[in-house]
């Protein structure tokens, strides 16, 4: 099989059924290969050359040089041509307020949206279903720039049928629209439907809402899923088994479907969604290294670290290791009770005030060539 062949199976295959061993020989292989066509963006080549890296000796996943996630907020790590690049994505930039760009070409928006939809399915089947999303409509705007909301929306939406924005914009505030839920209800309440938002947005201006109010939905076929803001809602004393119990209580559902997963606009099209033991698994074209925040090496089971988000889906940016400013605990290895195969573990907070040293420290002070 040659490494088009392989990445195809990868990505577009079924996914967690390839053992742990097995698929880290192949990622490597890939990697090694785009890691190679990196060395295009002179701000990638200054820093293998500053780190000495020789991509010949590089035989584990854990040995691939990362860039720390905050190098997306400060230079241009864009591989491909400025006339290829199809979309650019753009983070929430809610701790440092300037945003991390990230530049596609058409061929890893294609890889990207392939693998999101290929791990999703895993969850959620294949069948399109009505989607109610805890946003207003111009969170989805067309356009070549696109918000992290906007992307996670966009993805999801490949497993809409139809979609309903239950949320209006005034004067840069989300209100919440009582009539369009409650004829989105009358509608769909007897059916299978998909609930999307962003894990802030939905407590701070759905679920609170409506408890105040003392309005109850009766929507019990729904898979409620939601991500990011976690910081926020940590901040404020919100755990994650309040969220879910308060939403399934909204909504006349089982607390098992509402799910968390983690991803980041920096590894779109990578997500990592609970399980029904609220673990987060990791699919067969990605992997999630957990390191030590003070050695950076790889922690054991049972520890906690700094998650490194590997994936094989981008070319036209450094996708392949990034290493971000999350702490998660690394569970284990192809044994999770629920089946799947591969690495699983849980997220837990984001680091305060985080500098990440290593990969970072050595890129130019000011960028290269721009």
């Amino acid at each position: 099989m040659d490494e088009l062949e392989l990445i195809d199976q990868l990505v577009l295959g079924e996914q967690f059924n390839i053992n742990q061993q097995e698929k880290e020989k192949h990622l490597l292989s890939i990697i090694l290969t785009q890691l190679e066509n990196n060395k295009q963006n002179l701000n990638i080549k200054t820093m293998y050359d500053k780190l000495g890296i020789d991509l010949n000796k590089i035989n584990t996943l854990e040995q691939v040089p990362y860039i720390p996630v905050n190098m997306f907020k400060s230079f241009e790590l864009r591989i491909c041509s400025e006339d290829q690049v199809v979309r650019v994505l753009q983070s929430s930039a809610t701790t440092t307020g300037i945003p991390s760009k990230i530049y596609l070409d058409k061929k890893t928006s294609i890889m990207q949206t392939q693998g999101l939809i290929s791990t999703l399915t895993s969850f959620l089947g294949s069948s399109r279903k009505p989607m109610l999303v805890v946003d207003d409509a111009q969170s989805n705007k067309r356009g070549a720039t696109i918000t992290a909301r906007g992307a996670a929306i966009r993805g999801l939406s490949t497993f809409a049928s139809k979609i309903f924005y239950v949320m209006d914009k005034e004067k840069e505030e989300l209100k919440l629209n009582l009539d369009r839920l409650k004829e989105f209800e009358r509608k769909y309440k007897d059916e299978e439907i998909l609930v999307y938002g962003f894990t802030y947005i939905l407590w701070s201006k759905f679920l609170k809402v409506l408890k105040q109010e003392q309005i109850k939905l009766n929507l019990p076929k729904l898979k409620l899923l939601h991500s990011g803001g976690w910081k926020k809602l940590i901040s404020e004393k919100v755990e994650k088994d309040e969220f879910a119990e308060t939403a399934s209580q909204i909504f006349n559902t089982s607390k098992d479907n509402v799910i968390d997963f983690y991803g980041m606009v920096e590894q779109s099209g990578v997500v990592f969604i609970d399980c029904q033991y609220g673990n987060k698994h990791v699919p067969n074209f990605a992997e999630v290294i957990i390191r030590d925040i003070q050695t950076l090496e790889e922690v054991k089971f049972g520890q906690e670290g700094l998650i490194e988000v590997m994936s094989i889906l981008g070319t036209s940016y450094p996708s392949q290791a990034i290493l971000t400013e999350d702490i998660g605990v690394f569970i284990g290895i192809d044994d999770c009770p629920c089946g799947r195969c591969g690495k699983y573990f849980k997220f837990k907070s984001r680091l305060d005030k985080a500098e990440i040293r290593g990969c970072g420290d050595t890129f130019a002070e000011r960028e290269v060539g721009r």
